[in-house]
């Protein structure tokens, strides 16, 4: 059931490891093992500022693993959270698949479910959206949903940024993605 409707109102979708904390090459699944990615908190207050919603698409198949629980992604979140706030930033909602890909559900990236989910919780043209992702199955999820994609580089431990179909923008943190994303839209407004 959709919670609101608002056609003047600004999304963005953020992958969330890789693009807000490190990409260790192995799942974050404690605070401990958090790290911010330098100029992440940054660019989600400038989108903030900005007046953009964000929301944050994530895989987390460590609970199918059996590697984090719900209740520990919570905390990992509420700790994210916290510290967004902090700085005047927020996120809207987190929405996150804990499948595995063998279990081919239609939430696990590169499929839409997230990006769908959202735009109907939310009444979101996904056109008018950017997605900022550090992989190519989250460039495929924007591509698949329909949004713009910009690939954030240099924060994957194990990065392999091929792609199946380019992004539209390649930025090298969220903090300049966050420039592009301003950019582009103030573009159309003119």
């Amino acid at each position: 059931m959709m919670q609101e409707t608002n056609s003047t109102r600004r999304f963005v979708f953020l992958d969330r490891d890789g693009v807000i904390n490190v990409e260790r090459g192995v799942y974050t699944t404690t605070i401990d093992q958090w790290q911010w990615i330098p100029g992440a908190l940054e660019g989600i207050k400038r989108l903030a500022d900005a007046g953009f919603s964000i929301i944050v698409i994530t895989n987390q198949a460590c609970i199918a693993k059996g590697i984090q629980t719900e209740e520990g992604l919570a905390i990992l979140h509420e700790f994210m959270l916290d510290h967004i706030r902090k700085i005047g930033g927020d996120i809207l909602r987190i929405y996150h698949c804990p499948h595995r890909d063998s279990d081919n559900c239609n939430c696990r990236k590169p499929k839409p479910g997230m990006l769908l989910g959202a735009a109907e919780d939310f009444g979101i043209n996904l056109a008018e959206t950017f997605l900022i992702g550090d992989s190519g199955r989250d460039i495929e999820a924007g591509r698949n949903a329909g949004t713009r994609t910009i690939l954030v580089d240099g924060y994957r431990a194990d990065a392999d940024n091929t792609l199946n179909e380019p992004a539209d923008f390649r930025a090298d943190n969220l903090l300049e993605a966050t420039e592009i994303v301003i950019r582009e839209i103030l573009l159309e407004k003119r």
